[in-house]
């Protein structure tokens, strides 16, 4: 066996001077939270009317009403404290 690994020819050498402009605040994970929020909310709005048994489904999307709103305003104040 040789001891020399050779590359693919598709990989290329990594370059780090390019500068990676990652853009700051998170307006896109915001839009998919509520957009997860609502969904969840009309989920759990639709077994209530229906008066059908809180399912695996039905439990995750309770989940995800009570707890993402909390896990927003706890990442918005560790990202405000951080700034100090």
């Amino acid at each position: 066996m040789a001891s020399v690994i050779q590359l693919a020819r598709y990989r290329a050498v990594a370059r780090r001077d390019l500068p990676l402009e990652i853009p700051a605040g998170d307006s896109d994970l915001r839009a998919v939270a509520v957009l997860l929020w609502v969904g969840s909310l009309i989920r759990v709005g639709l077994t209530l009317m229906h008066r059908q048994e809180f399912g695996v489904e039905a439990t995750l999307a309770l989940l995800c009403v009570l707890l993402l709103p909390r896990v927003i305003l706890r990442a918005r104040h560790a990202r405000d404290t951080a700034r100090q």
